[in-house]
């Protein structure tokens, strides 16, 4: 059963560093009054996303149950799994007055 890191690492594509958003003054850049579409696509620079430590350790430390989730989804999707219609009746109302307040 993969971790949740692992299974975070296998669809977050790896980072290595970070990135500036400020344009780069000193690279040879479409002049500003082409549109964005017109840059050729070897141009283009991939967005880079670099979690903090304290993510990071949060999903390293997540416990994942992989059997348990697989059983839930099973469960729903043959319409073996207990609803409380009452209960979430309930819930939607609480949330719309919280919303409403």
């Amino acid at each position: 059963m993969p971790s949740i890191t692992e299974t975070m690492r296998s669809t977050v594509p790896e980072t290595t560093g970070k990135r500036d958003l400020r344009a780069d003054k000193t690279s040879t850049s479409a002049p500003e009054s082409q549109s964005a579409e017109a840059v050729p696509a070897a141009d283009a620079q991939r967005d880079q996303v670099e979690l903090s430590e304290s993510v990071v350790r949060a999903i390293e430390d997540a416990k994942f149950d992989a059997a348990k989730v697989e059983a839930l989804r099973l469960a729903i999707m043959e319409g073996n799994y207990p609803l409380d219609a009452k209960r979430i009746a309930e819930n939607m109302l609480d949330l719309e007055r919280m919303i409403s307040s």
